[in-house]
């Protein structure tokens, strides 16, 4: 009786705690059943169902009334799980049956179904129907159909905490593609998230991070909301290329075509022109319209071009471009020299204004596609009422109203009167200093913070390089180096808020399907300054085109067939005020016809060719092409062009082209000839190719009445010869020669300036998989005469290597790579500036002004752990030293069991070791003798008189029983060595670990890992700077884990150490003692929940000492308490929820608390 009382009040308890209809559920002992209590209200149909299925029989227990049933009170059906009670038993309405039972641990429902019948009232036949109603969770599948792909997230979090107000997070990723009917398709990338990331422009293809857009697709029309970029191209005026943000609608309707954009334009267009140095692959700097340097490349808006031929982006490839410092260098796969001719054309972003754009054109087709016409009209311009990083006064505004379109007169002065501090006085960064200068009165300005004569604050813009008389030495400090020295002053140059309007018609006919005659007209307007209503007559200009094409036809006479023969003329009228929104003529239009010394004018331009195809024989086909073009510019310049180019191919077995190219130019009383001519050949004998090209110029620049060359005159003959092996036992290679001879004027004479040689060498190997490797190797040498010695002209040599080589035996015994990669190059000192952050996001904190000069200095910023809001930002100075730069790295592993795989003791020993060893070493250095670096003479690395950049690193471990969970040894050896030139002074490092792990098993559930270790870290850095130390440490960790479960951990580590730092003159000695204590459970496919809490406690033997960070890991002197909790969980597959909490007591500190909540949906 005793145990029933127990029994019912229990059932009585576990009803309490559910509401009707629940179950509550307690794990079995055995672990295979569970036992289960279901609350069922008395019902009039006498017809109770149990809500679990595999019911034990002999377990049920049925208590009404607080009394349990017997077996005769009611009937139970264990296959369907239902239960009626027997007539005879009196029970109420309002009594409720508990039943308490044990049921097998299966996850089978009751009931599957997809589909259920369901009654519904219809109103049109007025009487109830069944109908079908389909059972389906809601899911993505639910929202977006099955005909969309989507990936995505959407997070929502927040994070509060001692030092830290309540701060929420939101993000949304979205990406969709698919269509929305069988008409309509969409792509979208949706995100709310602010990403102003530019991507590293090193690779071929690029990651645009920040692009956010939908498109929607229909076979007539579509549009684009977001991110986009428009290329469109009508006519030969009208080319535009585009990164935009904003609406993008376009549409087709049979012959019939259009589009429309509104946006606001990420960047303006503009292109560089600059012939390359002998010995420099980079970097190369890129400037805005007006010679700005601190601008930003819209990242893959570039176009580069070297010597005509476009260029392909990637350190695989040609260049790679630093889109943020607007920097552009170019691989080993790309020689440079001063013959290369390099343009670039790209969007940039100067963040001075606002930037609109508006776009719209369409085109159409009659009569068979016979005659086609099309318009466009595009407008960009500056917003000049929504200025970005700048900000105008009245005075500035009424500066730029009265400059007109001249630049030159929208200046104002850069120097300022400091303004006074606390107590008056005038703290600046620059004092006034007075001089004469050619025999008249300047005064100049000295950088001196911190000095009494120190009362301004100078602000400097660039000018163009001998246009200042300033030159940069480091962010905000500038040095007086002489009238028109320099590249700076001391003012600041407003912007000129510009707008270009621009419009062309075109117009097509084909008579038949290989003639076509074009006409098109385009019109400009070209507003310099949108604050000034001066120098408005001319921004308008006009330009038309006319052209007349004729494919290669086929000549017959008689029956007899005599070829193919093609014909084109233009003519091509150009206003001198038009302008364009993007190059329309062609990338050396200007050498081409030779307009280098062409003044502004109207430009008339007439070109024709013809083209000859001789019947094809079998010894190959041969086509030629002869060209004659006119170019007049303004009343004074002609030119005359003729070329002619002759081509005589077979496919794969031989080809001979060769080009000659004449230009007359007259411009005033100046008479120039050019003749160039250049060709290219090979001949295939199997796998064996020669080759030979070559180039060669003659160009004579005279005043008419005389015979002395100008200096603008020039000659050479370049010419490279080589032989290609193909699948050669496996190798692919190439041997290419270099030579050339270059003359130049001097004294009205050409003579001989230099002779330059070299050679390029090409190898791969791919034929088994074990091995693949590529190598190019190219060296020229560039010889000076002795005359252009005289002149101060020094012998150069430029050495390009890239060698990458991967490696691996059939039986694993080793594997390993080798990389080296050096060239000759500029690269300029960094100066280290500090950034203000987020509290929280960065890793320095500002002391102040501990010098009281007004100049944040680097010594005034100390790394800490936790709460900086500081970063560092390492930023190029203006000067450019030449330097070799050099990156090599090496690895190699090793598994001796399958190099002595003998079974005998030493096989045995043998078995149980493994090692892997890495090199690398980087070295971008001053030194003149250039075989010191990349015959890797490392005596000569880490120079303090040459290295700028340098770094040594190796590593060696030997492992013992490796891939044991059982017993495990490492033991490793490594050490660094550096040398860095800052703006600041040079920073030289030295490290090196010497390191012993053990891991094993005490038990199946326990194990241990220890660490013993003996570090080295010094530093000799500038006086600027608090970082020098010289620090040894030593110390021992030892972490056990336990494990009673698989999915929990229970773990301690005990760690302690001795540092000593041997910078000061009184050494520092920092003792440290740890201990940890961490849980880790796991929820098997659904979360994680880890606590961990930590106690380190640091004593030392001064107090008078500075103590750099790397003494003391952050922590500070005394007992430093850390407690940190995290955990996860997913629910379902698509929600994930985190929750991170960390606690803090440094010393004698206050207790810091932070906590983040995150959920985070998946689609």
């Amino acid at each position: 009786m005793k145990k029933e009382i127990i029994f019912s009040l229990c059932i009585i308890f576990f009803s309490a705690l559910w509401l009707q209809g629940q179950s509550t559920r307690t794990p079995y002992k055995d672990g295979s059943a569970i036992s289960l209590v279901d609350s069922l209200q008395i019902n009039l149909d006498n017809f109770y169902r149990i809500r679990s299925t595999n019911i034990i029989p002999g377990t049920v227990n049925i208590l009404l009334k607080g009394k349990n049933l017997s077996a005769q009170d009611y009937k139970i059906n264990y296959a369907l799980g239902t239960i009626s009670l027997s007539d005879s038993l009196p029970y109420s309405i309002f009594d409720t049956l508990f039943v308490a039972y044990r049921s097998v641990k299966l996850s089978l429902q009751k009931e599957y179904q997809r589909r259920q019948l369901v009654v519904k009232y219809d109103e049109l036949g007025k009487d109830t129907i069944r109908v079908l109603r389909l059972n389906k969770p809601l899911d993505t599948e639910s929202i977006f159909g099955n005909t969309i792909e989507k990936s995505g997230s959407i997070i929502r979090g927040f994070t509060v905490g001692t030092n830290k107000d309540l701060t929420l997070q939101s993000g949304l990723r979205l990406q969709l593609a698919g269509k929305l009917s069988d008409d309509i398709e969409v792509v979208a990338a949706l995100t709310d998230e602010n990403t102003p990331i530019q991507p590293e422009g090193n690779t071929e293809r690029l990651d645009e991070l920040d692009k956010v857009f939908i498109q929607i697709k229909h076979k007539n029309a579509s549009a684009t909301f977001g991110d986009y970029e428009v290329q469109k191209k009508i006519g030969e005026f009208g080319i535009i290329n585009r990164k935009l943000q904003g609406l993008l609608g376009e549409f087709k309707f049979g012959n019939t075509e259009g589009y429309l954009a509104v946006a606001n334009a990420k960047g303006k267009f503009n292109s560089n022109a600059f012939n390359g140095q002998d010995g420099v692959q980079g970097p190369y700097r890129l400037s805005g319209q007006n010679n700005e340097r601190d601008i930003i490349i819209i990242a893959g808006s570039e176009k580069v071009f070297v010597n005509g031929e476009e260029l392909k982006r990637g350190e695989r490839n040609d260049y790679t471009i630093d889109y943020s410092n607007s920097q552009i260098i170019f691989t080993p796969q790309r020689l440079i020299t001063s013959a290369s001719r390099i343009a670039i054309d790209f969007e940039y972003s100067d963040r001075r204004f606002a930037r609109n754009f508006f776009a719209a054109g369409a085109g159409t087709q009659f009569f068979n596609d016979k005659i086609k016409i099309a318009f466009q009209f595009i407008r960009e311009g500056d917003d000049q009422n929504s200025p970005i990083d700048i900000s105008l006064s009245d005075a500035d505004k009424k500066v730029l109203a009265s400059a007109g379109d001249r630049k030159d007169f929208a200046v104002k002065s850069g120097v300022s009167l400091a303004e006074p501090d606390s107590v008056g006085q005038l703290k600046g960064l620059y004092e006034k200093k007075d001089s004469v200068v050619h025999n008249q009165p300047y005064s100049y300005y000295l950088y001196n913070p911190g000095s009494d004569s120190a009362l301004y604050n100078v602000s400097f813009s660039y000018a163009g390089e001998y246009q200042g008389d300033y030159v940069r030495e480091s962010l905000g400090q500038y040095r007086f180096v002489g009238k028109n020295l320099g590249g700076y002053l001391p003012q600041i140059f407003l912007p000129l808020p510009e707008l270009k309007q621009f419009g062309n018609i075109f117009f097509q006919y084909n008579p038949t399907q290989d003639i076509a005659i074009q006409v098109e007209f385009a019109g400009s307007s070209w507003d310099r300054n949108r604050f000034s209503t001066l120098d408005e007559k001319d921004n308008l200009g006009l330009a038309r085109n006319l052209s007349f094409k004729m494919n290669p036809l086929k000549l017959q006479f008689g029956g007899v067939h005599f070829g193919k023969i093609g014909f084109s003329f233009r003519e091509r009228f150009i206003q001198d005020r038009f302008t364009s929104l993007e190059r329309f003529d062609k990338v050396e239009f200007a050498r081409d016809y030779n307009t280098s010394s062409s003044s502004q004018g109207n430009e008339k331009l007439r070109e024709a060719s013809l083209i000859l195809q001789p019947v094809e024989s079998p010894f190959g086909g041969l086509q030629s092409i002869f060209s004659y073009g006119s170019l007049k510019k303004g009343t004074d310049f002609s030119s005359d062009r003729f070329t002619n180019q002759t081509d005589f191919t077979k496919e794969k077995e031989f080809q001979f082209k060769y080009k000659i190219d004449y230009v007359h130019t007259k411009n005033g009383s100046l008479s120039s000839n050019w003749l160039r001519q250049e060709g290219t050949s090979f001949y295939s004998f199997g796998s064996i190719k020669p080759v030979f090209d070559f180039i060669s110029e003659k160009k004579l620049d005279k005043i008419s009445s005389g015979d002395s060359l100008l200096s603008s005159s020039l000659q050479y003959f370049e010419g490279n010869p080589g032989i290609n092996f193909a699948k050669f036992f496996g190798v692919d290679a190439s041997i290419k020669y270099l030579f050339r001879t270059d003359y130049l004027p001097l004294a009205g004479v050409m003579q001989k300036e230099s002779n330059s040689y070299g050679q390029i060498f090409d190898l791969s190997y791919s034929e088994k998989r074990e091995i693949s490797s590529q190598l190019r190797v190219t060296v020229q040498n560039k010889k000076y005469s002795d005359v252009y010695k005289l002149k101060g002209q020094l012998d150069n040599q430029t050495i390009l290597v890239r060698s990458q080589t991967r490696f691996s035996t059939t039986d694993n015994a080793a594997n390993g790579d080798l990389y080296y990669e050096v060239q000759t190059q500029k690269t300029a000192k960094l100066q280290k500036v500090f950034v203000k952050v987020e509290k929280g996001n960065g890793n320095y904190l500002y002391l102040g002004d501990l010098n009281n000069n007004g100049v944040a200095e680097e010594n005034e910023f100390v790394p800490v752990v936790y709460d900086g809001d500081f970063i560092i930002v390492n930023i190029p100075t203006d000067q450019l030293y030449p330097v070799i730069d050099l990156k090599s790295s090496a690895r190699l592993k090793l598994n001796y069991e399958n190099i002595y795989s003998a079974k005998n003791f030493v096989g045995t020993i043998v078995k149980a070791l493994s090692s892997e060893s890495y090199g690398r070493i980087e070295e971008n250095s001053q030194e003149t003798d250039l075989k010191k670096i990349y015959l890797l003479k490392l005596s000569s690395y880490l120079n303090e008189k040459n290295t700028v950049r340098g770094s040594q690193y190796f590593q060696q471990d030997f492992f013992v029983f490796e891939n044991s969970s059982e017993l495990s040894f490492r033991l490793r050896y490594s050490q660094r060595r550096s040398l860095n030139q800052f703006s600041g002074g040079a920073e030289k490092g030295f490290s090196k670990e010497r390191s012993v792990r053990i891991k094993f098993k005490l038990l199946q559930e326990i194990g241990n890992q220890t660490d013993l270790e003996n570090k080295i870290d010094n530093l000799i850095a500038g006086v600027s700077s608090n970082r020098s130390r010289a620090i040894e440490s030593n110390g021992i960790t030892t972490d056990f884990s336990y494990r009673p479960e698989r999915n929990i951990e229970v773990g301690f580590k005990i760690k302690t150490s001795k540092s000593s730092d041997y910078y000061p003159a009184t050494p520092t000695e920092i003792f440290t003692n740890g201990q940890t204590v961490r849980l880790n459970i796991s929820f098997s496919g659904y979360g994680r929940f880890r606590f961990e809490v930590e106690r380190n406690e640091l004593t030392t033997n001064t107090f008078a000492n500075y103590l750099p960070f790397e003494l003391t890991a952050g922590n500070v002197i005394g007992k430093n308490y850390l407690w940190r909790m995290f955990f996860d969980y997913r629910f379902g597959t698509n929600i994930l929820s985190t929750a991170n909490y960390d606690g803090r007591k440094l010393g004698g500190g206050k207790i810091v608390h932070t906590a983040r909540v995150e959920v985070r949906a998946f689609f």
